[in-house]
């Protein structure tokens, strides 16, 4: 053999060995990680392949290394199903097409990981329909609201007339009474989807009964026509419909006037279980525990009183003297109690050694303290200092009369002992609504106002009120923000130029209502952006009986419901012996509404 032949072959050998060596020691490697694989992961740190844990791969792609897996901390991550506690399947649950308006939304916020919705009741655990199907259980209520728009003088209407109506049938004259004083209404609009179960509660619905689609749709077809009513579900109201008491039941009450047992505009949804075992019976039985009853929760739900002009002087005080220092409450102050918030505007100190002056011409006021007795029959909860008297008896009086305020446990706002505690915001939550309260007076005189060193009320700049408003809102400090001022004084229904400028401006800030303290007499009103602008609300307690007007008042009742403002109501005074108001007639009320509507700008 030639020397170089078999030098060829001797290398072509050790070649083909350090091959075979090679996959050999390839195959060995690879047989760790094989067992590595199969091995339960750490229970303290896991990979998890899934979209959260790539931001866990930690990459240097400019220097050219290795890609480096961070891994993620379990306590960040999913949990890994357990292969002896497989995952539950989540309930699943049919509606029927009568109850999908009301129950889906609520079954989505509140149950959506442990049911799901199917298309056919025979698939699902759960069935739940408008009907008392066999062996079908009550399971949530549908409140409606009987509302048209909000300048109706008595919203008020008796469960037969209502009926009759979505009937299209005439009401008897000896079917009414002297109560049924209601709007004469020829039409009804619902929404479209609530025909079936509104059909349930009144029966087939007549061709009076006209359905839209959607909510404003349905606002601004009562707003168009003052002889339609509108029926819709308690909790879709909006502040630019009264809600009309049915038989004297109103939904938008608390609980101090309003019994669900004797309100008549309710559907019932029922619910079937059909579990496929006992531990699917108990899962059912904990989803309808969560289910609430109903669209109408009172434990949700607030109603604020606000009122007018309070100034317990002069002649007020003189019969204050003689009949008792609750006298002026007497009359109205047990609806003002049944609030869950009251809310009084005082606009005088209380004094030590204070003595009523009788004078008509005295402007220099003062209360005695045992008068807070009218506060207490009141129910007042919440104070507005913005009046223009509190300083009338000198700074360190009015600082005395604060203290006066915190020893009675009445939290005050729009004043205080410096200018710093005067601009600030009082909060307040009930029932989960969280109110934001502040004040400010524009009238002056500049004694009247709060400095950095001595108390008053705040002074009136709308930079400043609107960008604490403002804060408010962006800071979510509040659902609803009421403002109130004491603006320039006028005896006319229609408010000044500047005002409705400024409480426009307030509105557009941020506030949800704004109200007017400073009148003495009832004076329009508006929704701007929906929002309700009331200019002023007149006298409550004061001696003012020289003219119709000033003896004249207007009571509001807010209703806030899950942190957003739902309705409106209008109380009306009369006042009498110099200070004690009374609820009016109902002539005596449409001469005030009418007036006041009249002025308004809707």
């Amino acid at each position: 053999m030639i020397p170089n032949q078999r030098s060829h072959r001797i290398v072509l050998f050790a070649a083909l060995g350090l091959i075979t060596l090679g996959l050999i020691l390839i195959v060995q490697g690879l047989s760790p990680w094989r067992a590595h694989s199969s091995t339960a992961p750490s229970p303290e740190i896991q990979l998890l392949l899934t979209p959260t844990t790539v931001p866990s791969v930690a990459r240097s792609g400019d220097s050219g290394n290795i890609p480096a897996l961070v891994p993620s901390s379990i306590s960040a991550a999913t949990p890994l199903a357990s292969p002896t506690s497989p995952t539950q399947l989540p309930l699943t649950v049919w509606l029927a097409a009568e109850v999908e308006h009301a129950l889906r939304p609520v079954i989505e916020e509140l149950l959506q990981d442990d049911v799901t919705i199917v298309a056919a009741p025979d698939a699902a655990a759960l069935r739940f329909s408008g009907e008392p199907l066999p062996e079908a259980q009550p399971a949530y209520t549908v409140t409606f609201a009987a509302a048209t728009r909000f300048d109706t003088i008595h919203p008020v209407i008796s469960w037969r007339r209502l009926q009759a109506i979505w009937r299209g049938e005439a009401l008897a004259s000896e079917a009414t009474d002297d109560t049924d004083i209601g709007p004469d209404f020829t039409q009804v609009t619902v929404l479209t989807e609530t025909l079936p179960l509104l059909t349930q509660v009144l029966g087939s619905p007549s061709s009076n009964v006209v359905g839209v689609l959607e909510k404003k749709m349905l606002v601004d077809t009562a707003w168009q026509d003052r002889t339609t009513l509108a029926i819709l579900p308690f909790e879709e109201l909006e502040p630019r419909l009264v809600v009309l008491a049915i038989d004297g039941q109103n939904p938008v009450e608390n609980s101090a006037h309003f019994d669900p047992a004797q309100y008549p505009l309710v559907a019932h949804l029922y619910v079937q279980t059909h579990p496929a075992s006992a531990k699917e019976a108990e899962r059912i039985a904990q989803v309808l525990g969560r289910l609430p009853s109903g669209n109408r929760d009172p434990d949700r739900l607030t109603v604020l009183t606000m009122t007018g002009v309070t100034a317990m002087c002069r002649l007020t005080a003189a019969q204050m003297e003689r009949f008792g220092p609750a006298w002026p409450a007497e009359v109205v102050g047990p609806e003002l109690t049944s609030a869950d918030i009251t809310h009084i505007s005082n606009e005088v100190p209380f004094v030590e050694g204070c003595e009523p002056n009788t004078d008509p011409n005295n402007f220099n006021f003062c209360s005695k303290p045992e008068y807070v007795e009218t506060l207490f029959a009141s129910g007042v909860d919440i104070v507005g200092m913005t009046g223009n008297h509190q300083n009338d008896f000198g700074r360190q009086n009015a600082i005395a009369s604060l203290e006066m305020y915190e020893a009675w446990g009445l939290p005050y706002y729009g004043g205080g002992k410096n200018l710093e505690e005067a601009l600030k915001p009082l909060y307040i939550e009930h029932n989960g609504n969280r109110l934001a309260f502040l004040g400010a007076n524009s009238y002056g005189p500049p004694m009247a106002w709060a400095t950095d060193a001595l108390p008053g009320a705040a002074p009136f700049d709308l930079n400043i009120l609107s960008a604490t408003i403002r804060s408010i809102k962006e800071k979510k400090l509040a659902d609803i923000v009421l403002v109130e001022l004491q603006y320039q004084e006028s005896y006319d229904v229609q408010p000044l130029v500047d005002q409705r400028l400024d409480f426009n401006a307030l509105v557009r800030a941020g506030a949800d209502i704004v109200t007017g303290v400073q009148s003495h007499v009832p004076q329009a009103l508006e929704f701007t952006d929906d929002k309700l602008v009331l200019y002023g609300l007149g006298n409550l307690y004061f001696d003012q009986m020289w003219t119709q007007a000033t003896r004249e008042g207007m009571v509001v009742k807010h209703t806030f419901y899950k942190g957003r403002h739902l309705s409106t109501q209008i109380l009306t005074t009369m006042l009498y012996e110099y200070g004690q108001p009374r609820w009016t007639t109902p002539q005596e009320r449409a001469s005030i509404l009418q007036r006041v509507f009249g002025a308004s700008y809707w």
